[in-house]
C-alpha cells in the first residue's frame, strides 16, 4: 500500500510539473506582465511546434494573431520576424495595466514628427495625417487618435525587396489601462488599423485576469 501511495504522489508530481503539450490546439500559459496576470492560449504566443513554456514572466505582454480571422498561429505558418512574415500577422505588444510608461509623452512624439518631417497632405488617408521623413522618402509617419483623446503615432517602412514586408508599426498610451500599446502590421492593411487595434485590445482584455 505505501509503494501505491508513492507511485501515486510520484506521477502527480510529474503531472503537475508537465509543461503544456506543444500538440494541443488548447495549450494556455501563464504570464505575468510586472504583476498583471494573463492565461494566453500558446498558438498565440508561438507555433505549436517550436517549444512551451509552463509560465514565464515579462515586462511587456507579447502576442499574434492573423488578420482578419483572428486565429493564432500553427504549424504550417512561417515563423513570424521583423521583416519577412506572413502579410497577413498581426504582432501586438502591451506594458502592465497602470504602469505610468516614463516618458511616454505622446502628445510630446505627435510635435516631434511634425517638427522633423515634412508634411504631405497627398498621402493622408484612412484619418491619418501623412508626414515624410526628410531624409528617407521611403519612411512615411502618421499622426491619428485611438480615442479622442488618445494620439497614437504610426512609423511605416517601404520593403527595400521583394523578400520583405512593408511594415506598419502603431504606439499610443491607453487612456484607460494607462498601458504602451504596440501593433505591428503589414502596411497593406494600414486602412484596417482601427479594427485591428480592437482586436488586440479585445485579446488583451479577455486573456486579463481579475
Amino acid at each position: 500500500m505505501k509503494k501505491i501511495s508513492l507511485c501515486l504522489v510520484s506521477l502527480f508530481l510529474l503531472i503537475s510539473c508537465a509543461k503544456p503539450n506543444v500538440h494541443d490546439p488548447n495549450a494556455q500559459i501563464k504570464v505575468d506582465v510586472e504583476g498583471d496576470k494573463y492565461v494566453i492560449p500558446l498558438n498565440h504566443i508561438v507555433r505549436p511546434d517550436t517549444g512551451s513554456y509552463a509560465s514565464f514572466e515579462t515586462d511587456m505582454g507579447h502576442g499574434y494573431f492573423f488578420w482578419p480571422s483572428g486565429r493564432g498561429l500553427n504549424n504550417s505558418d512561417k515563423d513570424p520576424n521583423i521583416l519577412e512574415h506572413d502579410d497577413d500577422i498581426i504582432k501586438f505588444d502591451w506594458t502592465a495595466i497602470d504602469s505610468g510608461i516614463v516618458g511616454n509623452d505622446m502628445p510630446k512624439r505627435v510635435e516631434i514628427i511634425k517638427e522633423s518631417n515634412r508634411k504631405d497632405s497627398t498621402q493622408d488617408k484612412f484619418n491619418l495625417e501623412a508626414y515624410v521623413d526628410n531624409s528617407n522618402d521611403s519612411t512615411l509617419s502618421y499622426i491619428g487618435h485611438v480615442y479622442p483623446d488618445s494620439p497614437a503615432t504610426f512609423r511605416c517602412w517601404i520593403a527595400e525587396n521583394e523578400d520583405q514586408n512593408s511594415l506598419c508599426q502603431m504606439e499610443y498610451l491607453h487612456p484607460v489601462y494607462n498601458n504602451n500599446v504596440l501593433i505591428h502590421f503589414d502596411a497593406k492593411n494600414l486602412s484596417d488599423w482601427q479594427a485591428i487595434n480592437a482586436m488586440a485590445i479585445d485579446y488583451i482584455e479577455k486573456w486579463h485576469q481579475d
